[in-house]
C-alpha cells in the first residue's frame, strides 16, 4: 500500500512538471521580461489642431488600447472630435516617458469654438480614468 501511494505521488510530480514544461515556452517572452508588464498612458496635442490626445502602450511603446474619451460638458458654441488616430507623446498621466517623441496610437481631440469642454479619460486595460478640461481659444 505504501509503495502505492509513494508511486501516485511520483506520478503526479511528473505530471505537474510536465504541464509547468509545456507552458514554459508560451509564457517565457513574457515572463524574462518585467517591461511587457507596466503599462504608460500617453498624452500629446496642442500642435496641428489637435487639443488632446491620449494612448496607452507598454515599456516597448507598443499599444495596449485606445482609451475612451467623454465629452462630460462643453461651452455653448463648443464642438469636440473624438476620432482614433495616431499622435506624437508629450506627457505622461501615469508611467515613464520612454516614448517621448514618438508616434503612437490613440484617440484625438480637435474641435471647434471658444470655451471650455471637460471630458474623461478612460484607459485600459482596468479602466483607470480622470476628467480633464480643454480651453478653445476664440478664433
Amino acid at each position: 500500500m505504501r509503495a502505492q501511494f509513494k508511486a501516485g505521488k511520483l506520478a503526479a510530480a511528473v505530471l505537474s512538471l510536465a504541464a509547468v514544461v509545456a507552458a514554459a515556452p508560451a509564457a517565457a517572452g513574457r515572463d524574462n521580461d518585467p517591461d511587457a508588464y507596466v503599462t504608460n498612458y500617453y498624452t500629446g496635442g496642442g500642435t496641428g489642431g489637435v487639443l488632446f490626445a491620449a494612448g496607452t502602450t507598454n515599456q516597448a511603446c507598443m499599444n495596449l488600447g485606445a482609451p475612451t474619451i467623454d465629452v462630460i460638458s462643453a461651452s455653448p458654441g463648443v464642438r469636440l472630435s473624438i476620432r482614433p488616430g495616431t499622435f506624437v507623446v508629450t506627457g505622461t498621466d501615469y508611467g515613464y516617458m520612454v516614448c517621448q517623441g514618438q508616434r503612437i496610437p490613440g484617440v484625438v481631440v480637435t474641435g471647434t469654438g471658444s470655451g471650455t469642454a471637460q471630458i474623461r479619460v478612460t484607459y485600459p486595460p482596468i479602466g483607470q480614468w480622470y476628467t480633464h478640461t480643454l480651453t478653445l481659444p476664440g478664433r
